[in-house]
């Protein structure tokens, strides 16, 4: 198997702080892998060492079977894609201005965008559902709106790897259904390999191929979602009483957390089982 990325042993510091701490995983080309983990677990910082945002300290890590220090800015921005957590509002662009932006790595020593450019960032915006938006400025765009645009921009890149961190985060349950959506789409028709950090574990479930369950800079578990999400691991790995089962839709499974409320009623009904 060739893969779109493999990390061999990976550390990364800020200063004398360890975040991530001999990690290695593969990512298969045309995969929908997931990143998740606790607060704290390092799943930021790895994204951003594997799009080259910030270095490591030891370890490898290869893109499309390449060493990542081998590419060049340019290069590495025709191969992937990234679309940060959060959303600058300060662009004096148009959705349009912004989506080409994504062209950069392809113009030529002038900079300017092409017709063959300036179609294919339309081609971008009519995929992710917002060609409607295409001459509003960034600031008068709903969060949603927003996400979906700079996915617009990473389509428009032509990359063959793209990285999202958090990208439903604070989004209503439409807005994170169609990226989530969307995201499988980008896999199964051009073959993009998708690589996201997530929360949510139930968005997880459902839509990832494999999945990274990381805490405290470390690999706990990796695999198919029914591999990872397992009561014991999960519990484990967060803190918390958990329920997990098999979801609605079947084929996966489904993490509900236990208010400490129910627990405690639980308990209560435990005890009064035993004074009978």
């Amino acid at each position: 198997m060739n893969p779109a990325i493999e990390i061999k042993n990976l550390t990364c510091s800020y200063g004398n702080n360890s975040v991530l701490r001999d990690i290695s995983f593969l990512v298969p080309k045309g995969d929908f892998y997931v990143i998740i983990g606790p607060n704290g677990s390092g799943k930021t910082t790895l994204l951003k060492t594997m799009s080259a945002s910030i270095r490591y300290q030891q370890g490898a890590i290869e893109i499309q079977g390449r060493p990542l220090e081998n590419y060049t800015k340019r290069s590495l921005a025709r191969t992937v894609a990234l679309v940060p957590q959060h959303i600058p509002l300060d662009f004096p662009f148009t959705v349009m201005e912004l989506v080409l932006m994504g062209r950069s790595p392809h113009l030529g020593i002038l900079g300017f965008p092409q017709k063959e450019d300036i179609e294919i960032a339309r081609q971008a915006l009519s995929f992710t559902g917002v060609g409607q938006l295409a001459e509003r400025k960034l600031d008068q765009l709903s969060g949603g709106e927003r996400q979906l645009v700079f996915i617009a921009r990473a389509i428009c890149q032509q990359p063959q790897v793209i990285f999202l961190d958090e990208p439903t985060a604070s989004l209503d349950l439409s807005h994170q259904t169609r990226i989530m959506d969307l995201m499988e789409d980008l896999k199964t028709t051009k073959a993009i390999t998708i690589v996201m950090v997530s929360h949510d574990l139930n968005l997880a479930a459902m839509y990832g191929d494999n999945l990274l369950l990381l805490k405290a800079g470390e690999v706990v578990r990796q695999g198919r979602p029914m591999d990872v999400l397992s009561f014991k691991v999960l519990e484990e790995t967060y803190g918390c009483p958990l329920l997990v089962d098999q979801g609605g839709l079947g084929g996966f499974p489904r993490v509900t957390p236990v208010p400490g409320r129910f627990i405690s009623r639980s308990l209560g009904q435990k005890e009064r089982e035993v004074e009978k």
